[in-house]
C-alpha cells in the first residue's frame, strides 16, 4: 500500500530568494457554522476542498488567535470550544474550520458556546482536544492549511500526500488515482511567531505541466505560487523556495524532509537551518491545473 499524505502554503520569492512577510462530542442538533467560505463541500479525506482565502488566514489578528490555541486545549470544559477571537468575524470562522477539518479526524467535532459545529476531516493532531499541540502536531496542522490556501477563487479538490499516519492510502485506488500531476509541497509552524512561518517548494511534475501549458510558465513559478497562498497581499507569511529537489531529500516511500533554504542542496541545508519532517504534497487532476494556477494561462 503506497501512503498518501499531505500539507501547503507559500508566499514567493524568485527561485533561489526567501521572500519575508511578515473530537469532542456535543449537541446532535447543532447547526454546523456558516460563511461563504464555509460552506465548501467537504471531499473523502486525504482528499481537501482548497479553498481557504489568503486574506483570512493571514490577517494579523486571526494569526495571532490561532497562535494562542495552539498554546492549550481546543476543548473546554463542557466539551466547547475555547474562547478564541477566531469566533467573532466570517473570516476567522473560516480560518478555524480549516484549523479543525486539519486537526481533529472526520469523526471529530468541536462546538462553539453558541452551538455552532465545527468538524473535524484529516486528523493530524487528535488529542488536541485535551491538550495543548506538539510542535510536530503544529506542523502538520500547519502544512494542511497551508495547502488549502486558494487566491484565485477557483476551489480545486487536492489530494494530500505525506508520511503522517492519517495519509495512509492506497494511490492507485479510486479516486485517489485521478490525481496524477504532483503539485507543491508546503511545511512549517504557523503557530510561532514571526515574518516567515512557512515554506513551499515546486515539485518537477508541476514545472511540466505548466510548461505544457504555456512557455512562459517556467519563467514565473515563484508568481505563481505567490497567488495561490498569498493573493493579492502584497506580504504574507510564506517563502517560496524554489524547486523541492534543492531542498527536500526522499525516503524511500517519496516522502520528503525539507530546510528552508533555497539553492544548497539536501546534503548542505540541514547544517544550516532546521529540518521539517512534518511536509505535505499535494496532486491535481490535469483538469485543474488551470483553474489552480489561471495566471499560466495568460501568459
Amino acid at each position: 500500500m503506497v501512503s498518501i499524505r499531505s500539507v501547503a502554503v507559500g508566499l514567493v520569492g524568485l527561485v533561489g530568494a526567501c521572500v519575508l512577510t511578515a473530537g469532542c462530542v456535543g449537541p446532535s442538533d447543532a447547526a454546523p457554522v456558516e460563511t461563504a467560505e464555509l460552506s465548501m463541500r467537504r471531499g473523502v479525506a486525504p482528499i481537501g476542498a482548497n479553498g481557504l482565502k489568503p486574506a483570512d488566514f493571514w490577517a494579523t489578528d486571526n494569526r495571532a488567535a490561532l497562535r494562542a490555541l495552539g498554546g492549550a486545549a481546543l476543548v473546554a470544559a463542557g466539551d466547547v470550544l475555547v474562547a478564541t477571537p477566531l469566533l467573532a468575524t466570517a473570516g476567522g470562522r473560516s480560518v478555524l474550520d480549516h484549523l479543525v477539518r486539519c486537526a481533529l479526524p472526520s469523526d471529530g467535532v468541536v462546538y462553539a458556546p453558541d452551538g455552532e459545529a465545527f468538524y473535524g476531516e484529516f486528523g493530524f493532531a487528535p488529542a488536541w482536544t485535551g491538550r495543548a499541540l506538539s510542535t510536530s502536531e503544529q506542523r502538520w496542522v500547519s502544512a494542511c492549511m497551508f495547502q488549502h490556501l486558494n487566491g484565485s477563487g477557483q476551489h480545486v479538490d487536492i489530494l494530500l500526500d505525506g508520511r503522517h499516519p492519517a495519509l495512509d492510502f492506497s494511490r492507485d485506488a479510486e479516486p485517489f488515482s485521478e490525481f496524477v500531476v504532483e503539485d507543491a509541497t508546503t511545511y512549517g509552524n504557523a503557530f510561532l511567531p514571526g515574518a516567515i512561518v512557512g515554506f513551499t517548494c515546486i515539485n518537477p511534475d508541476l514545472a511540466g505541466a505548466l510548461s505544457a501549458l504555456s512557455s512562459s510558465c517556467p519563467l514565473d513559478l515563484g508568481l505563481l505560487v505567490l497567488e495561490r497562498s498569498c493573493g493579492v497581499l502584497p506580504t504574507c507569511g510564506m517563502a517560496f523556495v524554489g524547486p523541492c529537489d534543492l531542498v527536500c531529500s526522499k525516503d524511500a516511500a517519496g516522502d520528503q524532509t525539507c530546510h528552508t533554504l533555497p539553492l544548497v542542496g539536501p546534503l548542505l541545508a540541514p547544517l544550516l537551518g532546521p529540518a521539517y519532517p512534518e511536509t505535505i504534497r499535494t496532486g491535481l487532476r490535469d483538469s485543474d491545473i488551470l483553474p489552480l494556477y489561471p495566471g499560466c494561462g495568460l501568459l
